[in-house]
């Protein structure tokens, strides 16, 4: 009798930047274990694709576009167009606060976990096993201190993200007007978005306060969880 030949692991892969996104592409199929059936540079793409429905695991870029999902919404997502999909988040930033944004009955096979030039395949491809395992490692990212940073992301993902798109370029010192401008919206309807996102960001703030300035405070604080 031949040799069985041993199912390969379907990936899809979901990353904005062209040449990161070729690199791992070309890294993760040199694994006789996965193979990547998908790769996209936006959530859109991904969402548009019948190849998440036979999927095994995602790949998914946290930062992906200013003005639509990030990797941790892309992934809840995808779980919900198949249910069995592995979700494995990593990001330059902090993965830690990524964990609470995700609704606790969707946790069980996730994995989050920093960007490095220094990670090598295995590396990769024991974190995609272990989370299409059931192994997640959500619980040891988020830590014990869960209470806060829950509360905490609530608030963040009360934000639209139109909002959080806003409220992104206020943070870097853009008014109403450049705001419009820039995300293609009227200017009334920036105004109102701002208004709107002032409101969930400082639900209890005082009327004579800087609301801008209160509010971008807040913003960025959020992010840094």
């Amino acid at each position: 009798m031949g040799k069985s030949v041993v199912r390969k692991t379907k990936i899809v892969y979901v990353e904005n930047d062209p040449t990161l996104r070729g690199f791992m592409e070309k890294l993760l199929n040199q694994s006789n274990q996965l193979e990547v059936v998908g790769s996209f540079q936006s959530a859109k793409e991904a969402l548009n694709d019948k190849s998440v429905r036979s999927a095994d695991a995602a790949l998914l870029d946290y930062s992906l576009e200013q003005d639509g999902l990030n990797g941790v919404e892309l992934g809840i997502a995808l779980r919900n167009m198949n249910e069995h999909l592995a979700i494995v988040i990593y990001s330059q930033f902090s993965v830690r606060p990524m964990v609470a944004r995700v609704p606790k009955e969707l946790r069980s096979g996730w994995s989050f976990f920093d960007k490095s030039a220094t990670m090598q395949l295995e590396e990769y491809v024991s974190i995609i096993k272990q989370t299409l395992a059931g192994k997640g490692n959500w619980e040891e990212v988020m830590g014990s201190d869960s209470t806060n940073q829950e509360s905490e992301a609530s608030v963040f993902f009360s934000l639209t993200p139109r909002q959080r798109s806003i409220m992104a370029l206020a943070s870097e010192g853009a008014n109403a007007q450049d705001i419009s401008a820039q995300l293609d919206m009227s200017y009334a309807y920036v105004r109102k978005e701002l208004s709107r996102a002032y409101k969930i960001l400082l639900p209890n703030v005082d009327d004579t306060a800087d609301l801008r300035t209160a509010a971008v405070l807040r913003y960025l604080e959020l992010l840094r969880l």
